[in-house]
């Protein structure tokens, strides 16, 4: 479906994108010929990463500093000259009733997730506009319209950024910068599901419960970016695209009442 260069001439920037899904978007789309900026807090993973993937960018920095922000994508512009796309991945999340939540690891999730994404799609926005030009994909969660238990501040973040995917889609349109989110389901092998899922027989549970029985693989999220930054997404705009393999068909989230700790 895909030329293996179909993105050849495409620079773009992915947030968290050392680990985990975000270095399974980055592999897919240096494979598409996309030059990539990656960026992250650990020094070490970056290091990693850029090691596998070749010519890349990485900039350390934090997602919730606005500082950090301005100086990764004017790295990004020095080196690259423009910015076609924006993937806002970087997240945090762990199981916690919310009883026993604290304030501090409420506000940092909020933070990474809805602040970050406000932050570096600004800070993006003026050379989007300038070119006429841009794809923003935000990564998100099928609880963001619906519930899951122990993860109330992952859900309230990543409802925010569906209304932000939604308002920067329709406020933005008209320069020519479309806006999309991905929900993933469960994908195998990232610190996520290690920490969502780590009771193997409840995970087959749920796994077998689902439309399509299995975990799903990073590169399927990759493909699903790939997708909305072709040419072919171009009348594609303010969508929240499950890949999940059915499981908000049957569940709104990922942890459903009974799956996660005890309060």
């Amino acid at each position: 479906m895909f030329q293996e260069n179909c993105l050849k001439g495409q620079k773009g920037l992915i947030t968290g994108g050392s680990s985990g899904i975000g270095l399974e978007i980055a592999r897919v789309l240096i494979a598409h010929g996309a030059e990539l900026t990656i960026t992250g807090r650990d020094t070490s993973k970056l290091a990693h990463a850029k090691s596998e993937l070749g010519d890349v960018l990485t900039v350390a920095g934090d997602v919730r500093q606005a500082d950090d922000v301005a100086q990764t994508v004017d790295a990004h512009m020095a080196r690259f000259g423009q910015v076609d796309f924006l993937i806002n991945n970087a997240a945090g999340n762990f199981l916690c009733p919310i009883e026993a939540m604290s304030e501090n690891a409420f506000r940092s999730v909020m933070e990474i997730v809805a602040h970050g994404t406000f932050l570096f799609s600004k800070a993006v926005f003026p050379h989007m506009k300038k070119r006429g030009y841009g794809r923003i994909i935000n990564t998100g969660a099928t609880y963001a319209w619906g519930q899951a238990s122990y993860v109330a501040h992952s859900g309230a973040a990543k409802a925010a950024v569906l209304n932000l995917t939604r308002s920067m889609a329709v406020e933005w349109g008209h320069y020519g910068i479309l806006v999309n989110m991905i929900a993933p389901g469960p994908i195998d092998q990232t610190e996520g599901m290690k920490r969502l899922m780590a009771d193997p027989k409840k995970t087959d549970m749920l796994l077998n419960m689902m439309p399509v029985p299995r975990m799903g693989k990073g590169s399927e999220i990759g493909l699903a970016a790939l997708f909305l930054i072709h040419p072919l997404s171009s009348y594609i705009t303010g969508i929240a695209l499950p890949v999940d393999g059915g499981m908000s068909l049957i569940t709104p989230g990922l942890i459903p009442p009974g799956f996660g700790p005890k309060a």
